[in-house]
């Protein structure tokens, strides 16, 4: 609660001192004492992880079981890695911890404590595998073990591939883009995941040209036909007549 500041009344020498006066001096004394010990001086380090990895982006705060107020820890910063809470007073306290994708965690301790709070927490779904790079069938593997599923899959042509019979061609095809991202944590019932791949590369067969000059058109048609090419329009022209009458 606010400090109230009680009358002040200047009193010259000599002048007696009033009993109400001095009971107004002593309630604003003993407010302010209260008020100073609600601040306390308790300070508390609270670990939050998952799997040894810290966990950045969690709301954590502290609720007193007994004298105090309400406090929300400071967030990492810097080279912390850990939650801050400071002016806590000595007591007992409920820490409570919230993260997205996260189940919530409550733990209960006194202050003074020794050490960091360690507050380990359970994931509330199924976190979204890296799957940059990886070849599209091996990628369909590896979300089908987690439990995930896919909506769509595109390559970069725009070309959606079917989900059911991927393409032969695109079985190597590696993803380039995934949605939601790596490292989220999704209900695996009501999220399917969308991939963007690499588009395949097709091979199209190439024939050496055979030189035809000398050939007859039969012949020059049947050495074509042997390589599995066709002739089109031909046209027959007298080269040596052009010649003469050029």
């Amino acid at each position: 609660m606010a400090l109230t500041k009680p009358p002040l009344v200047p009193a010259s020498p000599g002048q007696p001192l009033t009993a109400q006066a001095w009971n107004e001096v002593l309630s604003g004394l003993s407010t302010l004492f209260d008020e100073v010990n609600a601040l306390g001086g308790a300070a508390l380090e609270a670990s939050v992880g998952v799997e040894g990895t810290p966990v950045a982006g969690a709301q954590v705060t502290a609720e007193p079981t007994g004298d105090g107020r309400a406090a929300m820890a400071i967030p990492p910063f810097g080279a912390r890695t850990t939650y801050l809470f400071v002016g806590l007073t000595s007591g007992p306290w409920r820490i409570h911890v919230a993260a997205e994708g996260f189940a919530a965690e409550t733990r209960d301790l006194t202050l003074p404590h020794e050490g960091p709070l360690v507050v380990e927490l359970v994931r509330d779904g199924v976190a979204v595998p890296d799957l940059f790079g990886v070849g599209l069938r091996g990628a369909l593997a590896e979300l089908a073990g987690a439990g995930l599923q896919i909506d769509l899959v595109f390559d970069t042509t725009g070309r959606e591939l079917p989900k059911a019979t991927i393409p032969p061609e695109y079985d190597a095809s590696p993803v380039l883009h995934q949605s939601p991202a790596a490292g989220a944590v999704v209900d695996p019932v009501a999220t399917r995941l969308r991939l963007v791949v690499a588009s395949a590369l097709r091979r199209e067969p190439v024939v050496t040209m055979p030189s035809l000059i000398g050939l007859t058109l039969d012949e020059a048609r049947q050495v074509l036909q042997r390589l599995g090419l066709q002739v089109g329009t031909s046209t027959v022209r007298d080269v040596g007549s052009n010649i003469f009458n050029g």
